[in-house]
């Protein structure tokens, strides 16, 4: 039976995350285009998603850039804006695979502005670098996916050692790349991707699992990305903005022999659990062509066999458990009959007692009948 049960909390708990990947990922659908917190690069045509196969060999929603013969925009994406604080140290990455050939030039970048909307990236050197990439060139090979990691440090940054880079799949860095810092009056920043100048029309170009991290000591390491552990889209855990799921396989607590997409071998402590009903509700009880048992009937059942009719005995239940959602409507549908038998019995009643006034009511008459001889 499907079930969808409410249990964001044990989950966070499970996969221990304190930080937050600050772009929310789950937009992305399949289609053409922008979508919430991503605004296309080039036109809609250029701009696909569709289902692929991602870094870690899972299948997941990719963006594609599908250039154009003219040499412009060809793909790729920016996000909205998202408030920073320029005294931390932010981290940026995005898997990119480009196929068929190095036409164009890919691009991973950022934009940061003040309250004013005044640009405010600053190399490490401290100039002003008002369109500012960590990289802007070819990738290593084709057909491969690579993840690029950019840094933004904190204002205060004070050294010029760039510590960004492209990694392989086996999580080597084979590109080094540009970092930068923000100026101590920046209040907000965009992670950009694009494809540009590129005129073969054969050409792809691939985005997937973009993140923007905090750089606390409780982001997801390098290493967990390749692997596609903790981050936003890629390996089983995935966390995209504030929300939070499983992409595929079981979960088990407390114990390790998992037999739905949920094992829980203890207590669950909710304030509420939503089932999804593969059963009919059993309003079907008070249809006329219902065929409702009579109370004899019912007496007979249990004589026999030891429990209510469409109602599994206590031995099945003990070895097999109870399917919340159907027992629900099972003792739904008891308590349904139970309201027929109670209006049923009420009528009755009411039956009895207009004949027990009819007979008072003649017992009356013939007592009169009586006296008067």
């Amino acid at each position: 039976m499907k079930k969808a049960v409410s249990l964001f909390l044990i989950l966070f708990v499970i996969i221990g995350v304190s930080a937050q990947n600050l772009i929310d990922s789950s937009t992305w659908t399949v289609g053409s285009g922008s979508v919430p917190g991503f605004n296309l690069n080039g036109s809609a045509s250029e701009n696909i998603r569709e289902m692929g196969t991602n870094p870690h060999n899972q299948s997941s929603i990719l963006w594609k850039a599908v250039p154009d013969a003219s040499s412009g925009p060809d793909g790729g994406w920016k996000t909205d804006y998202l408030n920073i604080n320029p005294t931390k140290t932010y981290r940026l990455t995005v898997w990119i695979k480009k196929t068929n050939s190095h036409s164009g030039t890919t691009y991973f970048g950022l934009y940061s502005l003040n309250s004013g909307n005044s640009h405010t990236t600053l190399r490490l050197s401290g100039s002003n670098n008002n369109n500012a990439y960590f990289f802007n060139s070819d990738l290593p090979q084709l057909n491969q996916w690579y993840l690029l990691v950019g840094y933004v440090h904190q204002s205060s940054y004070s050294s010029t050692i760039n510590i960004g880079g492209v990694y392989d799949l086996t999580g080597t860095k084979v590109v080094n790349l540009t970092d930068y810092k923000f100026a101590s009056d920046a209040v907000k920043m965009l992670h950009r991707n694009y494809l540009f100048y590129d005129t073969n029309t054969s050409d792809r170009q691939y985005f997937y699992d973009p993140t923007v991290y905090e750089v606390n000591g409780q982001e997801p390491s390098i290493q967990e990305l390749i692997d596609g552990g903790t981050t936003s889209g890629s390996g089983l855990w995935t966390q995209s903005g504030s929300t939070l799921f499983y992409n595929d396989g079981n979960v088990g607590i407390g114990t390790a022999n998992t037999d739905a997409k949920l094992t829980v071998k203890g207590n669950v402590h909710a304030e509420e659990v939503k089932v999804d009903l593969s059963v009919p509700a059993p309003d079907y009880v008070f249809k006329d062509n219902y065929d409702l048992l009579s109370i004899e009937e019912i007496k007979n059942y249990i004589d026999t066999y030891g429990h209510l009719p469409n109602i599994s005995s206590a031995k099945v239940l003990e070895a097999n458990g109870v399917q919340l959602g159907s027992m629900s409507m099972k003792l739904l549908e008891k308590i349904e009959e139970l309201t027929l038998y109670t209006i049923e019995q009420q009528d009755n009643l009411k039956q009895k007692e207009e004949q027990l006034k009819a007979l008072e009511a003649r017992i009356k008459k013939l007592e009169l009948l009586l006296i008067k001889k």
